[in-house]
């Protein structure tokens, strides 16, 4: 799953004790990511798929820092971004602009003509509005821009968080699937904004293979339905959503979500030369980060036992925001409690329940709640594990915290990808001047 393992009886990153890193004076919290982890992650997506030639487009919006996107870039990866800022990054990085899929609903004047100039490979279309827009700004640049349809197929997996849908009727995302064939034959002849197929996100984490069985069902039947009208669409964005495994005994794999959607759409493929592209984010990044972070205090408050963490929702929000699992356990566990796996619950004898929370003056921030864990004590680093996707991304400056260092390890080297925030970074854009 990961190459974040135990070895004599300490927590390892690739080669590097992770304990060793505190003690060469690097303040806590601070992400910790695997390099090798991130890389193969990327390398067993793209062989399940491979038949499909597709173009992996990695989900920006789950971990942005560039040398990570340098990471996935030489590796062939494509870019799926979200806003004028991720393109910023990207642009910053190695990666093919031809290979960029932008997305997201809100696009304004701006972003869309960086867009443009920047020829990305794809601006994925998200209302009518946004088309007839996208159609005005290309034509005032007179520049060509390849777009796909984003389409909302009403399909809901109950197992996704209700946060973190995006496929059901009424949702923000996309064009009501009654409403797309009638708009791409409207506008299949425009000079400079060319429709090159479809696109669809219904949410993440996805339960089941079976969901995007669906809704390529649905994709390619609006196809076959424009072919008959002469209009030729040869592009299929399924989007991501791909799940990762949270902890080892999660019964997730890849291969039970590659294996019926590559046997749907490798025909395709062959005989009519679709181009498939796929958007994964957390299925690639989750697994390659932790979150190291310092136990500040221990208290009893009533029948509960506290542990206080230096890091908490500033940090990492998901717990707070979306009652997300991650897994926990002391850098350098007492001998009985080294880890053989990550299966949970844990299976050992000793163990204490605590709330696992953090410094920021919010009852909502904790990390865990009545967890099983080693007995903690003041000074103990803990790990808090799968923090790749919608981590780091997702910390702020609440309580005017910094945000923390990532540090990225490639086998024994160790390097700073981001530097820790400073209090003089809080206060440097707060200015006042006359307009």
């Amino acid at each position: 799953m990961d190459l974040f393992q135990y070895k004599n009886g300490v927590l390892y990153c690739e080669d590097i004790p992770v304990n060793s890193l505190p003690e060469r004076g690097l303040p806590t919290p601070f992400y910790l990511y695997s390099a090798n982890t991130l890389r193969e992650h990327y390398k067993k997506i793209y062989g399940l798929f491979e038949k499909l030639d597709p173009m992996i487009c990695f989900s920006v919006k789950s971990s942005n820092n560039v040398h990570l996107l340098n990471e996935l870039a030489a590796l062939g990866a494509g870019m799926d971004i979200v806003s004028g800022g991720e393109l910023f990054v990207v642009k910053q990085s190695n990666a093919d602009l031809s290979k960029v899929v932008f997305a997201g609903v809100g696009k304004s004047d701006e972003e869309i003509t960086d867009a443009i100039l920047s020829e990305v490979g794809f601006i994925n279309i998200e209302s009518e509005q946004e088309l007839a827009r996208v159609q005005e700004l290309a034509g005032e640049l007179k520049r060509e821009v390849k777009v796909l349809i984003r389409i909302l197929p009403d399909i809901l997996d109950e197992k996704t968080h209700e946060k973190t849908r995006t496929g059901y009727k009424g949702a923000k995302f996309g064009i009501d699937f009654a409403n797309v064939q009638s708009l791409v034959v409207d506008n299949a002849d425009h000079p400079y904004v060319k429709i090159s197929g479809l696109h669809c996100h219904i949410g993440s984490p996805i339960s089941s293979y079976s969901f995007y069985e669906e809704v390529i069902h649905k994709m390619v039947e609006l196809v076959q339905s424009l072919k008959q009208q002469n209009i030729i669409l040869n592009v299929l964005n399924i989007g991501g959503g791909f799940p990762a495994n949270y902890k080892d005994n999660d019964n997730f794999s890849w291969e039970s979500f590659a294996a019926p959607i590559v046997a749907l759409l490798e025909p395709y493929v062959k005989n009519e030369g679709f181009k498939i592209i796929l958007e994964p984010g957390r299925s690639i990044s989750a697994n390659t980060a932790i979150l190291v972070t310092k136990v500040l205090y221990v208290k009893q408050s009533g029948d509960k036992k506290i542990a206080i963490l230096d890091s908490g929702m500033t940090e990492l929000i998901r717990p707070a925001m979306y009652n997300a699992f991650h897994f926990i356990w002391p850098v350098k566990p007492q001998q009985e409690h080294i880890l053989a796996n990550r299966n949970y619950p844990v299976e050992q004898s000793g163990l204490i329940n605590y709330d696992v929370v953090g410094p920021i003056c919010e009852s909502s921030d904790y990390l865990a709640k009545e967890r099983p864990l080693p007995p903690l004590h003041q000074g103990d680093y803990v790990a808090v594990f799968t923090v790749g996707a919608y981590g780091m991304v997702m910390s702020s400056n609440y309580n005017l915290h910094v945000r923390p260092a990532e540090i990225m390890i490639d086998k024994d080297k160790i390097y700073i990808i981001r530097e820790r925030e400073t209090q003089d970074d809080l206060v440097r854009k707060m200015i006042r001047h006359e307009l």
